[in-house]
């Protein structure tokens, strides 16, 4: 019985080894057949045609479909990077519309470049904060169409084409915020805005604190506009870029705000350029002030005079609403712009009143006959009711009188860098170094958690020429905190420091009997104004001396020196 079994299985081999296997040696595979999404029918409306029968037919009412309306148009922006959440944007010649669909990972079925139909009879169509949107009703607002709808709906035809390229955009030619915001046809399209800068250069996009954070855009004329990131996108992390350059995403609105949309980080290319030359006139001095133009397209810590009329005021509330007729009801802002009868706010600068001469000399509320007369006020060009502004106030010029402090000759911003200074160890390994707070600082301290060094560090000016100088004074601007006593932060001048040995090798003058930090508070504060009189007529250099020890290690922040001269 074993050699019958044993002859069937080799007759079996032989049979099997004879066999052609042809598979195996031709070695193709045959591929699955591409299927190529089409649709067999056309668009009856356009984007914009949609858009307008929600504004004038329905008048803007939150509505179900109940027609058959069919538009086109190129996906420009999905949910890929994660900023847009479960929404997509479709653009046609005519205009955009934003889709709120309840689907994660959009992209992966609808990519940028996907031209699709849309058959929108039994969707719903409204506007969120004046953003048209199609999708469905929640809560009775404008909601995401549920997944299980979506597929009754959208329809890709073809396969994605090339990624479309925004529109360039000059912020100028946005209408100013308010109720026609919803009507403006470029809404929701790609654009394109070239020479723009990030006020919040080294900022993350989105900090994880809160869930959508705003960032400025400044081109350079000065207009503005808001750039909201969400903290779920895959960039929140990212630092914004320093220099100039070029973005590409969505133009969107929030209430009576331009807003803009990142679509990845991709869409933020070739900063770090320099900028062209400043438009506008004017130096920032006195004598020779920025024009409005030239002030909108400034910013920085250093005070300048700017020169505009007043034209206005915005009420605070709710909505921030500017008001150029009057009556007045806020007194802690001005408006300002080049000509006495303008009434766009995007063309004006909002002025921070301080309270006080300033704010009782300037503003409309108590001073309506103000209103049309030209103005300079001297103060910092900042971002101010999400525009540029003029913030800090310290002087102004108002019918050929008013606050002209003096001017500093010596000014160092330490903009997270020493700047023209230069600092001395003489004891520890801690020193001197650019710090970020209030702008950009210069930051001292002995205590390296969890430990107490001791420390004797120097921070020393440059030579400061006082020749010819007269009513000279030193102001700067400082944090102090956990020091023993403010013997551990000195201040003191020299006239014969060579800048490079030990200081302590040096003849030294402290200067005392000025206002200064209490050192037991982050909050930074100017000091009073100290007299350099006894020096005048000398070269000196000011230094700001830190001592620490092993049992106690304060923190010494500064942020500004200005050395001033009454002529």
């Amino acid at each position: 019985m074993k050699k019958i079994w044993q002859l069937i299985l080799a007759g079996v081999f032989i049979v099997l080894a004879s066999t052609p296997f042809t598979s195996c040696v031709d070695g193709d595979f045959e591929q699955p057949p591409i299927i190529i999404p089409s649709v067999d029918f056309e668009a009856n409306r356009t984007i914009l045609q949609l858009k307008n029968y929600y504004l004038d037919t329905l008048n803007r009412a939150l509505t179900l479909i109940d027609k058959d309306i069919v538009i086109s148009g190129i996906v420009v922006a999905n949910d890929q990077s994660g900023n847009l959440y479960k929404k997509m944007v479709i653009q046609d010649a005519t205009g955009a519309i934003e889709l709120a669909l309840d689907k994660n990972s959009l992209y992966n079925e609808y990519k940028v470049g996907q031209r699709l139909f849309i058959k929108t009879k039994g969707m719903y169509i409204g506007d969120y904060n004046n953003l048209i949107q199609l999708g469905y009703i929640f809560g009775g607002n404008i909601g995401r169409l549920p997944e299980t709808f979506i597929s009754a709906h959208l329809f890709r035809d073809s396969l994605p084409g090339t990624p479309p390229v925004g529109t360039p955009l000059n912020l100028a030619s946005l209408p100013s915020a308010g109720g026609d915001v919803v009507k403006e046809p470029r809404m929701s399209t790609l654009v394109k805005l070239e020479n723009v800068r990030f006020v919040e250069v080294g900022e993350m996009f989105a900090p994880q604190n809160v869930d959508n954070t705003n960032r400025t855009l400044i081109d350079q004329s000065g207009k503005s506009i808001t750039v909201r990131t969400s903290k779920y996108c895959n960039f929140a992390s990212d630092t914004l870029p320093g220099g100039y350059g070029t973005v590409e995403g969505i133009l969107t609105a929030f209430g009576t705000t331009w807003q803009f949309t990142l679509r990845s980080k991709d869409d933020v290319k070739e900063f770090g350029g320099v900028a062209p030359p400043p438009p506008g006139s004017g130096t920032g001095t006195f004598a020779d002030p920025y024009d409005i133009v030239r002030a909108m397209s400034a910013s920085g810590t250093n005070p300048v005079w700017v020169e505009g009329y007043i034209v206005g005021t915005i009420e605070v509330g709710d909505q921030n609403v500017p008001n150029f007729a009057g009556p007045f009801v806020t007194n802690t802002n001005l408006l300002i712009a080049a000509s006495a009868d303008e009434t766009n706010i995007s063309n004006c600068m909002p002025v921070q009143l301080p309270s006080g001469v300033i704010r009782d000399a300037l503003n409309l509320v108590t001073k309506p006959g103000n209103k049309g007369k030209q103005v300079k006020v001297l103060g910092t060009i900042e971002t101010y009711f999400l525009q540029p502004g003029v913030k800090n106030l310290t002087g102004y010029w108002l019918d050929g009188s008013g606050v002209v402090p003096a001017t500093g000759f010596f000014t160092e911003e330490f903009n997270q860098t020493l700047g023209t200074f230069t600092e001395f160890s003489v004891l520890g390994d801690q020193k001197w170094f650019g710090d970020t707070y209030d702008g950009g600082c210069v930051t001292m301290t002995g205590y390296v958690a969890p430990n107490y060094f001791a420390n004797e560090d120097w921070l020393i000016s440059p030579v400061i020429s006082l020749a010819g100088k007269t009513g000279v004074e030193l102001m700067f601007r400082e944090a102090v905190n956990f020091v023993n006593n403010m013997d551990d932060v000195k201040v003191f001048v020299s006239t014969n420091y060579n800048g490079t040995d030990n200081p302590n090798d040096a003849t030294w003058t402290q200067l005392t009997g000025f206002t200064r930090s209490t050192g037991s508070a982050w909050t930074f504060v100017n000091t009073s104004q100290i007299s350099l009189a006894a020096f005048e007529g000398s070269d000196i250099r000011i230094a700001f001396k830190y001592i620490s020890t092993t049992s106690k290690a304060g923190t010494w922040e500064i942020s500004r020196v200005v050395v001033s001269a009454s002529n």
